[in-house]
């Protein structure tokens, strides 16, 4: 069941939401060669003490870490370990949530580390640009599978292969609620959007051609082909105004 939120949940979303928002983007600023994932993910832990938010993510279905950091080929999940250091030339997503006052919030980026390819640019805008899109039709009375159908067209306009076994969700008391929003419209749901729904929209693609799979460590999304990825993701709430985009940095 798709549980509607009130304009004062959302303002208490807004507050979970600006935390994330904030403490990805002083991650941002970190990421850069010689730096491991591992520190990442402590400044993150760190950065939800001092805010007095949980990290929303640490031990969420077993997940070992504050933070996903997921480098270069690996799609989304990936596990922040100390031997895992940023070199020049990486992409590098951060996918992140927290929790206050019982209410979740939840995005994600992807940062170029340094000077990059073409082809790494091109997928990073891609990405943002999908998410964009979608953000665009988050209105009542538009359907999930308008948006997953924008976000597969936008990702193959710039010549990417969109992820459909993972997507996004649905946000609130819970880290992950109905509905799923996934990023491929041939497995969207029909669901017609209300107001109050609060959706956690994240597009992933690649460049390669080839799969995706886990690695051993029971978490890690990784290109088969070993061609880079690129995730970014906010939450948003559909209103009679229109959407909110309650992680996006003033």
């Amino acid at each position: 069941m798709i549980e509607l939120k009130s304009k004062e949940d959302i303002e208490k979303l807004k507050i979970a939401n600006r935390h994330v928002i904030e403490i990805l983007y002083l991650l941002k600023e970190y990421v850069k060669p010689g730096v491991s994932a591992y520190e990442l993910d402590q400044m993150a832990y760190e950065e939800c003490k001092k805010r007095g938010v949980k990290p929303a993510f640490l031990g969420l279905y077993g997940f070992p870490a504050s933070l996903c950091v997921s480098i270069n080929e690996e799609v989304v999940h990936g596990i922040p370990k100390k031997e895992k250091v940023i070199k020049e030339g990486d992409i590098v997503s951060l996918d992140f949530g927290v929790e206050y006052e019982g209410w979740f919030g939840d995005a994600a980026i992807t940062v170029a580390v340094g000077e990059v390819s073409d082809r790494k640019k091109r997928l990073i805008e891609g990405v943002e640009k999908s998410l964009e899109e979608a953000i665009k039709l988050c209105y009542p009375g538009r359907n999930l599978k308008e948006v997953a159908y924008v976000i597969q067209k936008t990702l193959l306009d710039y010549k990417l292969t969109p992820v459909c076994t993972y997507g996004g969700h649905g946000i609130g008391r819970k880290p992950h609620e109905p509905p799923h929003v996934t990023n491929c419209v041939e497995n969207a749901e029909n669901v017609v959007l209300k107001e109050g729904m609060v959706l956690a929209i994240e597009p992933m693609a690649y460049l390669g051609k080839g799969k995706i799979r886990v690695l051993k460590d029971g978490w890690t999304v990784v290109t088969t082909d070993k061609s880079h990825a690129a995730h970014f993701e906010h939450s948003v709430a559909v209103t009679e105004n229109g959407p909110i985009v309650l992680s996006k940095l003033d």
